[in-house]
Formats: structure tokens, sequence, C-alpha cells
């Protein structure tokens, strides 16, 4: 890790877009931002890419790995579609539980988004990756994917204990690494649950949070405010722009807008004491950056307030001039092989290893 940039001039320059990113981006037609054709157009898109994306990564496989799905109940009317995914090789060493959420703006998605990540995990930290499904905006707004996660955390807390464990492997430890984390809306969803979460046993040990929004534009502490540039930046960013960023949260925050959607809330932001209050006794952070992200100065202020203020270990890596999500649009980037790297190294560290990471 790098420290990461805190003056405007820092800041601004990560926004300039890289190079190879550039050729990548216009070679695919220079692909505005926005979401093609809205929110319920975009909906039934994803929808139709998951058997395709099923068989692909079911063809790509190691075969050192299992991959097995079960249905978590959470309530009368749903069930969290699960995937489960661990070492093929019967061992007897402890493994990391990491539960990784899919992003998708609160609106779009489904787990299978997040096992490339958890494949590489399962080889380099011998882990047992939970990615869960979870209701989507706009038919379901905040907080019902916070709480269907939270649901599935709870479940595995409480399997990890158990001798039967149930959909976990017998080795499956949460001593070794209890770990939440996600990309863009699982990243916030993760920060949520963590906080929720803070009396927990077996307890979080760690987060991972990949390019999340944190920070609502109207909460901006006040003296974080001339920092936050990113919204006005990366207005017109590819894959992600700030309209629909704002899109996207609109749909989410449904009808009834709360003002804790966000992890900062107005009441927040107060007095300082407040935000060590809220933010206090989290387990520690890997932070992962896209310069050119509209949401990338929540992060870098996130990780300031939690490092500085609350006392709880942080890490980061910034990519600079690279936009939300670029790894999985562009995996074949050299900035998204390091960033595959990094995250493996960043979860390492969270699982114990500092000489990888901080």
């Amino acid at each position: 890790m790098d420290r990461p940039p805190w003056t405007v001039e820092q800041i601004l320059a990560t926004g300039i877009m890289d190079p190879e990113f550039e050729a990548a981006w216009k070679a695919n037609g220079s692909p505005p931002g926005h979401i093609p054709g809205g929110i319920p157009t975009f909906q039934k898109t994803v929808e139709e890419t998951l058997p395709n994306a099923q068989q692909m990564l079911a063809a790509s496989r190691p075969t050192n790995i299992v991959e097995k799905e079960y249905n978590i109940p959470i309530d009368k009317t749903f069930s969290s579609r699960t995937i489960v995914c661990q070492s093929a090789i019967s061992s007897t060493l402890p493994s990391p539980i990491v539960i990784l959420v899919h992003g998708g703006g609160h609106c779009v998605g489904y787990p299978e988004l997040e096992l490339a990540t958890a494949r590489e995990l399962v080889l380099a930290h011998n882990a047992t990756c939970i990615l869960p499904s979870y209701r989507l905006a706009p038919e379901y707004p905040f907080p019902t994917d916070v709480n269907d996660v939270f649901s599935v955390v709870q479940y595995i807390a409480r399997k990890a204990t158990e001798k039967d464990g149930g959909i976990l492997p017998a080795n499956a430890d949460p001593k070794k690494g209890f770990i939440i984390g996600g990309l863009s809306a699982g990243a916030a969803i993760s920060n949520k649950v963590a906080q929720l979460a803070r009396d927990l046993q077996p307890p979080l040990t760690g987060q991972f949070l990949a390019c999340g929004v944190y920070i609502d534009p109207g909460n901006v502490p006040d003296r974080y405010k001339e920092l936050y540039l990113s919204m006005e930046q990366n207005k017109f960013a590819p894959i992600l722009d700030t309209a629909a960023l704002n899109q996207y949260m609109s749909a989410y925050k449904g009808d009834n807008p709360s003002s804790i959607s966000n992890t900062f809330s107005v009441g927040q932001q107060s007095h300082p004491d407040a935000i060590a209050t809220g933010h206090g006794f989290l387990p520690p952070v890997y932070f992962q950056v896209a310069g050119m992200d509209p949401a990338r100065d929540d992060s870098l202020i996130y990780e300031r307030i939690l490092r500085e203020e609350c006392g709880v270990p942080t890490s980061i890596d910034v990519y600079p001039g690279v936009p939300h999500g670029f790894y999985s649009m562009y995996p074949d980037l050299a900035a998204s092989r390091k960033r595959m790297r990094d995250a493996v190294d960043g979860v390492g560290w969270l699982l114990g290893d500092k000489k990888l990471h901080g």
C-alpha cells in the first residue's frame, strides 16, 4: 500500500484517465457511464446474462475447487441463493470464512459476480467463501438488502459454532478469520452489516470494501468538504457516471428515504464524538479505490476517519485513471490484474499477515 492521496492536487490526479484503459474503452466503442435503458430494462438485461455466466464459470472452475449452491431461509417469502466456494482437497487445517457480497447498484446482480475473487481467495488462503444473494431495489428498497445479508451472516456465525456446520465444511473456522466484503453496493452493504454485527459472536474480523458509496453528498463531514471532489470531477466517467450513481441511489432509498441508507447519517455529523461512536469498534478494513469513480472520495474520506478518528486499522489501494468496477468490465488491464493480486494480499492482511499490507 502506498500512502493514499490526500491533497486536492493528489486526489484530482487520480482522476486522469489511464492510457491503457482509454485504449480498451475506445476499442469497445467508448460506452458512456449511464444505465442502458434505465433500471428496469437493465435489470432484465443483467438477469439474461446469468445462464451464460454460469456456463462459463463452470467451464473455468479449477479442479481443486468445489462450488455448491444452497438456499438460506431469510423470512417466509425469501431464501438467499448462496454459493459456497471451497477447496476440493479434504483438510483439517482451519479455513477462514469470507463472505463476498455482489455489487450492482443495489438493483442488479447475482452471487456469481464474486466467484473470480472467491476462487483466488480459496487458492491463496484456504478460505471458505460464502456468496449470498439478496433482494434488489427498487422493488425492495433499503434496508431490505442489508437485513438479508445480515441474516446470512448470523446464519453462518451460528453454523460455525455448531457441530453440524450445515453448508460449511468441517474445517471452516471463524477464529481463523471471519471477513465480509464486496464491490460497489456489496461494499456498502458489507460495511452496514459490520456496524450491525459489532456484538456478533463469533465476531467479524475484517472488512474488504471495494469502490463503495458511504457518504450522502448532503452529509459530507464539514472538515472534509473541500476534499469531496469526485462526484463533480468524475461526473461523466465511463462505466458509472454521477447521474447513474444518483439514479441507483434514488431507487435504493425508495419513496421514504432514510437518513441511514448511507454510512454517514445526518445525526452523525453534529459532533466528532458521534462519528467515533458510530464507526468505532469496527473490524479492520481493507479498501480498494478507483480514481475515476464518482464515489472515489467516499472511500478516501471514510478510510481517514476510521484510521485517525476511530482507531480502526485500515489499509488502502488506489488505482489511478480507471473507473468504478473497472476490473469487472476490463479484466485484462494491468490495473485489473494488479487489483486481483492486491485483493488477495489485502485479505491476507485482514487475516493477520501484516507483511502483505498496511
